[in-house]
């Protein structure tokens, strides 16, 4: 079967060349601790990017972004790399100061289980970052220097620190399956390198770097049940709490869905 994923192109936030070699292509066995098979993908600037399924309350009442100026001058449209925006002096209980780095994002909408129709919470959608580039009064002035989506004024702002993106170390072999229970972005299609979220069976199943093969169980055709259709394999970038976020890398088939399944890959590559 032609490997969808390796045939088309798509930009994405990590450097292309940089991902080539990253892919996993060998088929030696999976050792105790393996390498991540794409570590860009678990770099801190890339991280920031991918988004959060959390409790709505913990961010409801985060500080906005406030004002904006661009070279438009227009306050109520969509800011992006380089423009100016202003943000109260102090988020998170913290003053911030020139050279801090914060991202703004946007509370997207309600993630609930594709099966159970369960609430699991409300989707983090990041659309952007900046650092303080100075402080007038009770506001900071920061200047974008990654968009992601549009950023508006209205967005919300929190404090970038370590535990919101770092490098990991060697991957703990094993974990449990579970299903996909949503996508960053909404679309019928997905190309490489979209971000999707997983909701395992066991929390605490898996670490960063983690490889997970999704599928869907095989049609029953005269009472025999045919083996299972691959769809391709995504990687774990982040995994606390119940639902984990993971990019896709490698894809047989670009019609993924919330309910298809996923397991962890028990080899380092092959096909």
């Amino acid at each position: 079967m032609r490997r969808w994923g390796m045939r088309r192109r798509r930009t994405v936030l990590v450097p292309v060349a940089l991902l080539a070699g990253q892919i996993l292509a060998g088929g030696e066995p999976l050792n105790a601790q393996v390498d991540p098979p794409v570590p860009a993908l678990l770099e801190a600037d890339y991280l920031l990017s991918v988004g959060e399924v959390v409790d709505p309350g913990r961010w409801q009442d985060a500080e906005m972004v406030v004002g904006a100026s661009g070279e438009t001058m227009v306050t109520d449209r969509s800011q992006t790399q380089f423009d100016l925006l202003y943000v109260p002096r102090v988020v998170e209980g913290r003053s911030l100061s020139p050279g801090d780095v914060v991202q703004f994002f946007r509370l997207e909408r309600r993630i609930d289980d594709p099966t159970t129709r369960e609430p699991l919470g409300t989707l983090l959608l990041p659309t952007g970052v900046g650092r303080v580039d100075s402080l007038a009064g009770e506001t900071a002035r920061v200047r974008v220097t990654d968009a992601f989506h549009a950023i508006v004024v209205g967005d919300r702002v929190r404090i970038v620190t370590d535990a919101l993106g770092g490098p990991a170390g060697p991957v703990a072999a094993g974990g449990t399956g579970g299903k996909v229970v949503a996508f960053q972005e909404e679309k019928a299609i997905h190309p490489p390198f979209d971000r999707l979220f997983l909701r395992p069976e066991v929390a605490g199943w898996a670490s960063p770097g983690q490889v997970v093969e999704l599928y869907r169980p095989g049609p029953v055709r005269g009472g025999v049940r045919l083996p299972d259709v691959v769809l391709g394999r995504a990687m774990v970038v982040r995994a606390e709490g119940a639902i984990a976020a993971a990019v896709t890398y490698e894809l047989e088939r670009p019609d993924l869905a919330p309910g298809d399944l996923f397991r962890p890959v028990s080899t380092a590559g092959g096909d």
